[in-house]
């Protein structure tokens, strides 16, 4: 029995009491072979859906403009392994920019997206094996993705983000992992001016932010919170 993002499974628990058989959902992790222009671009490990979105996003945040993808198609290899085929008028990179939205957000803000996020992974509550992340952003609809993958949700986040033409710049975006250059380095290609995250942060991701102007917030939880980087934006 399976649905989009679980599988149910037969497990044994052992504990000090014993041993004990009972049913698990597991969150089902699949293979997605991206190519562009009929040239294998990478492989990524993700939930079985939001492959399009996945490819602007994975696209978007390596510096490619997506303004020049004309077409994205999807074929089923096998159940377990996915082609994302993306044709481009032409490829046009664009290099990192520095963050110069002037959004800025209260700390009680910090507080409800936070508690949103944790309220909206599904996955998570049933199978404990997704990270969570979320676009705010005011007068949009709240875009909340869940994957294996921490790269893979930042990345169909972003991708979303486009499709639905919501604007990155005057959006915060929060996350349920920790903060790394990599990760880091893909927000501010999209251009959110805000971070916030429930973890740690990584020295690298703090030079970043700090290099390119976004604000960087970790260890978001339990009402508190910690300002990395360029803490004008909270007010």
């Amino acid at each position: 029995m399976k649905d989009d993002g679980s599988i149910t499974v037969e497990i044994s628990t052992i504990s000090e009491a014993g041993r004990q058989h009972r049913a698990d959902s597991v969150v089902r992790e699949t293979e997605a072979r991206l190519k562009v222009d009929g040239k294998l671009c990478t492989q990524l490990f993700c939930l079985p859906y939001h492959f399009e979105e996945l490819a602007i996003g994975y696209l978007t945040t390596g510096g490619l403009d997506p303004a020049y993808i004309t077409n994205i198609e999807v074929k089923e290899v096998d159940p377990a392994v996915y082609e994302i085929l993306v044709t481009l008028e032409k490829e046009v990179y664009r290099n990192p920019s520095t963050v110069n939205s002037q959004l800025r957000i209260k700390k009680e803000d910090v507080f409800a997206y936070v508690n949103e996020l944790e309220e909206g992974g599904i996955l998570f509550k049933a199978t404990g094996g997704t990270h969570v992340v979320a676009a705010f952003s005011r007068g949009s609809d709240t875009i909340l993705i869940e994957d294996v993958s921490r790269h893979c949700a930042i990345d169909k986040l972003v991708g979303t983000c486009i499709t639905k033409g919501i604007a990155t710049a005057e959006s915060v975006l929060v996350t349920s992992c920790r903060q790394t250059y990599t990760t880091v380095k893909k927000e501010i290609c999209a251009g959110f001016p805000i971070t916030i995250s429930v973890s740690a942060p990584t020295t690298l991701a703090v030079k970043e932010a700090d290099e390119f102007g976004m604000t960087l917030v970790g260890f978001a939880r339990d009402k508190r919170f910690n300002l990395y980087t360029n803490d004008w934006r909270i007010l």
